[in-house]
């Protein structure tokens, strides 16, 4: 009997039936007060994740504000360089991974980039950041944790370098809001970019941002595009609507997504997301698949993906691995670009049982043991089940 689909790739995740089942409802206009209500509880939804996405249950910030955008992450990652920053500023931006590498291409097109790039997979080295940001920066742009690399990049020394430079902090924080920690104030972010489709278990189509008050006082759509006005958006976000059409049956699935987190605990949210990748994570090295960052005092691995290097025998003809993790009805992923033949990526975003982490796991072996590749894979789940 073959089992069902299972979705771990790193976006889109699989939906829980509650949220696909509410884009089933009958329409209704998006202008009408029954869609302003359910924009208030969006608006509530995604402040509950932004403001409180730590370990103690703190409120990272108090003063901000939740702009949801009709748009995927790339969208407001556009909007806030181009609504913070000209075409005569400087934008320091990091590439350690495919979606830096997209942070430095938005700055280019608008702004005076001043890319910090290292390999992709590779940490940053700290004293070219310090020595990169300078007073003359206006704005500085990194992924925290990239679902390219499997990397979790230091925002918090980031942050406090932008600070001391006066420079505005962007953060694509898209594979952690959902998922992982993150601290808005004490890492000194004043915007911070999620998606529905990632560890917030939303359909793909729209995303966030959460603006403090800095951002918020300063957003300029002059340079903007007409659909990446983020002052319009703000002042008709305080009204319960969006400047353009909204996406109701996404919108709709993604408050259930955020109640089904609320229901959760965030706190217990971001616990089980770190166990999960902690199970993959030596389960994947107990096959003998080494992690593919390389690490230094300032990075980690992401919690919300695990990235392993290949085998040799394995990136000489990958097809055959995935061939055999597709015949399972699993989707896992492969690189991007260059390491498109070299790296494995499984994704643990979202609301995933250990039921289906460990059909992760045993996929994967069993997929290496059809490619010649020795595993034991009854010890490797003995781990992962220890663990989880």
């Amino acid at each position: 009997m073959v089992e069902d689909f299972l979705m771990l790739n790193p976006g889109p995740v699989p939906l829980s039936k509650n949220v696909r089942d509410e884009m089933a409802r009958t329409l209704v206009s998006h202008r009408s007060s029954e869609f302003a209500e359910t924009y208030q509880q969006f608006r509530d939804g995604l402040d509950y994740v932004f403001q409180y996405s730590t370990v103690d249950g703190s409120s990272s910030n108090d003063n901000g504000m939740s702009i949801p955008l009709m748009g995927t992450a790339t969208m407001g990652m556009e909007a806030a360089i181009t609504n913070l920053a000209g075409p005569k500023d400087e934008v320091v931006a990091l590439d350690n991974g495919k979606f830096g590498e997209r942070f430095v291409d938005i700055a280019d097109r608008n702004c005076l980039v001043k890319p910090i790039r290292a390999n992709w997979g590779d940490s940053f080295d700290m004293d070219s950041i310090k020595e990169t940001i300078t007073p003359n920066t206006h704005v500085v742009a990194m992924v925290h944790q990239d679902t390219s690399t499997g990397i979790m990049n230091p925002v918090k020394e980031v942050g406090e370098i932008a600070k001391e430079n006066g420079a505005f902090f962007v953060v694509d924080g898209v594979s952690c809001i959902g998922g992982d920690e993150f601290k808005i104030d004490e890492w000194g972010v004043d915007v911070v970019v999620a998606d529905a489709q990632k560890a917030l278990a939303a359909p793909p189509g729209i995303s966030a941002i959460f603006a403090t008050e800095n951002a918020l006082e300063s957003f300029d759509n002059a340079h903007a595009g007409y659909y990446q006005d983020l002052p319009a958006y703000v002042k008709t976000t305080k009204q319960n609507k969006t400047p353009f059409t909204s996406a109701v049956p996404i919108v709709r699935a993604f408050v259930v997504a955020l109640e089904n987190i609320k229901k959760e605990g965030i706190q217990n949210r971001i616990s089980r997301h770190r166990t999960q990748a902690q199970a993959n994570r030596e389960a994947l090295a107990n096959m003998g698949l080494p992690m593919f960052p390389n690490l230094n005092d300032y990075s980690n691995y992401a919690n919300t993906v695990t990235v392993v290097n290949l085998p040799d025998t394995i990136s000489s003809n990958p097809s055959d691995l995935f061939n055999a993790i597709k015949q399972r009805n699993v989707a896992i992923s492969g690189g991007h670009a260059h390491l498109k033949d070299l790296i494995l990526r499984i994704s643990n975003m979202g609301d995933l049982s250990t039921t289906q982490v460990l059909r992760g796991i045993q996929t994967i072996g069993e997929a290496l043991c059809d490619c010649g590749v020795d595993v034991d894979i009854d010890s490797a789940l003995d781990i992962a089940e220890k663990i989880l």
